[in-house]
């Protein structure tokens, strides 16, 4: 045995569902070494895809999950002798090459797998492929919009599960006219699927209709039910009743970051304190009951200001999408259903700074987010929302009690603030790296400053 040091060398293994001729086309069937190495570093959120054609798009990749274990990896030397028609084998050396403490298995169950061919209409013509004839490979000339082409139609959706399920097949899939009138009826399964669709908390914005003062009555219900059976949830609910007796507007990412309760809890306690506002200015927020913001004019600094990252400059790029932000699987998420309210925080239950608040030398934590107009701090947004409305001015169902074009002046000073955070952080790795950490931080601002002066004329021109 030699190289007994190794076993501190971890290693990461994934079992190739097949023979491996070509190292390279192996990996590129696992998406390369880019999919690779984000799986590698993002094990937890993201899953190992696999498919035997990579250039067809008409099969479903098998994906490999990271499961825990423990091996070890050995390299062994084997002289082969041959005397007659035998083979005899004998091991010279052997080795460790590393330990391994996370493996990829592809248990997923592969589904059909298409693959567009033309049919002969002759006698020893062979079927061509007509992957190239369907998905445009470049710029084709208008001409090509008036040729025929091939009639290929793929399936409406794969196989929905990984693994083979037991399905149990019934007359009663949807809702009948009796289940509509309230009638008996023997189907329990029905029953409860038709209470998730009752007292549904979401408003659809309407400057005539009255906004309900009081939760109902299924909720209050839901709250005392659980709260049997887990008593820190009247904690919790007290926590999150003194937010909304300080502010009247919460968003849900904002309630669970500074109180940093799970959403399981917040699902039951938000309706019974708040109503969910679907549509208008104050979209995707809670507002408490009680409180009209379509009556306050002061409402208008709680208002919903979505924020998207533009490509200018490169720096769409420099921020991860909400996928890659925040990925969890179906069974982590069974999982954390199954966790106490001991255990930690789950990837759905943590929110980060940046994804409520915005202030100078913050950068986003995903390239979309729902702000508040109060929680951005900056002096120009703070600026324009202070201005009040003039006399006899009614809000509106979209801008609320803004001015026009408040968003959108908004979203350039953020964006500016972005862009010149993320250029000057980027000049100072760049820096660090060439000139071994010797630049100064004022040089590394003046060029952020020069970049972002450069996309502001070219959107303004």
């Amino acid at each position: 045995m030699e190289n007994n040091d190794n076993l501190r060398k971890e290693l990461y293994c994934v079992l190739f569902p097949g023979v491996v001729k070509n190292d390279e086309k192996a990996i590129q069937c696992m998406g390369g070494i880019k999919a690779l190495s984000q799986h590698y570093t993002q094990a937890n959120k993201k899953r190992l895809g696999f498919s035997f054609q990579p250039d067809n798009p008409f099969m479903k990749k098998i994906y490999a999950d990271a499961k825990p274990t423990a091996g070890v990896l050995f390299k062994l030397k084997v002289k082969k002798t041959k005397s007659g028609n035998e083979v005899k084998k004998e091991v010279i050396s052997t080795s460790i090459v590393g330990t391994v403490k996370k493996i990829n298995r592809f248990e997923s169950m592969c589904d059909f797998q298409y693959l567009p061919l033309s049919t002969p209409h002759r006698e020893g013509d062979k079927p061509q492929c007509l992957i190239e004839q369907i998905i445009p490979s470049g710029l084709d000339e208008l001409n090509s919009i008036l040729e025929p082409t091939p009639l290929f139609i793929t399936p409406s959706n794969f196989t929905r599960s990984d693994k083979p399920i037991t399905y149990c097949y019934t007359e009663k899939r949807y809702v009948t006219k009796d289940m509509m009138k309230g009638e008996s009826t023997n189907d329990e399964v029905h029953k409860t699927r038709m209470e998730r669709s009752l007292h549904l908390p979401r408003f659809i914005f309407s400057l005539n209709e009255e906004l309900p003062t009081e939760p109902n009555e299924y909720y209050i219900k839901l709250r005392n039910a659980r709260q049997a059976l887990n008593p820190s949830l009247e904690e919790e609910y007290n926590t999150v009743a003194k937010l909304f007796e300080e502010r009247p507007i919460w968003s849900l990412n904002l309630v669970k970051f500074h109180t940093k309760i799970k959403l399981s809890s917040l699902k039951v306690i938000m309706p019974c304190l708040a109503l969910y506002m679907r549509e208008g200015p104050w979209r995707m927020l809670w507002t408490r009951f009680g409180y009209d913001p379509r009556k306050e004019p002061g409402s208008r600094i709680y208002q919903t200001l979505d924020f998207r990252m533009r490509h200018a400059a490169g720096v769409h790029s420099m921020v991860s999408t909400r996928d890659e932000f925040v990925h969890c699987k179906k069974k982590d998420r069974i999982k954390n259903l199954s966790k106490s309210a001991i255990d930690d925080l789950s990837i759905e239950d943590t929110v980060y700074e940046g994804a409520v608040y915005f202030r100078p030398g913050m950068a986003p934590t995903q390239r979309q987010i729902y702000y508040q107009y109060c929680d951005v701090y900056l002096p120009e947004v703070q600026e324009l929302v202070s201005l009040s409305p003039p006399a006899g001015y009614t809000c509106h169902e979209r801008r609320g009690w803004l001015p026009p074009d408040t968003d959108q002046l908004c979203r350039d000073h953020i964006f500016r603030y972005v862009m010149q955070t993320l250029l000057a952080n980027r000049v100072k790795y760049e820096d660090g790296v060439g000139t071994g950490g010797e630049s100064s931080s004022d040089d590394a601002d003046e060029a952020a400053n020069a970049s972002v002066a450069e996309v502001d004329e070219s959107i303004n021109t």
